[in-house]
């Protein structure tokens, strides 16, 4: 972490991996109740959160599971909490997930 610019204070306490973009499965319910499934872009994680893009916004409190690896030997499935969804373009949201 000492590559940081003047004046700024890291506040995490765990390192942040940089995913470099992998493709990753997503699943909720919606709010009609309904199983979803699709394909967004892990852009980091971190030991209690991650960070992805997705085409969509969700609302804070939604649960997802994030798939890494899907269909092979190194599959791993994680759930979190959104905690912050941004609207970065029309069809790109940076949304933020407490791990639980």
């Amino acid at each position: 972490m000492g590559q940081e610019p003047t004046g700024f204070d890291e506040k995490r306490g765990s390192l942040r991996v940089d995913m470099e973009a992998e493709r990753i499965r997503l699943d909720w319910i919606n709010a009609k109740g309904e199983s979803c499934q699709d394909h967004g872009i892990c852009i980091d994680l971190a030991r209690k959160g991650v960070l992805l893009d997705f085409k969509a916004a969700f609302k804070l409190g939604d649960l997802i599971a994030i798939t890494f690896n899907e269909n092979t030997p190194k599959q791993n499935t994680i759930k979190g909490q959104v905690c912050r969804c941004t609207e970065c373009s029309p069809q790109s949201f940076h949304v933020a997930l407490q791990l639980i």
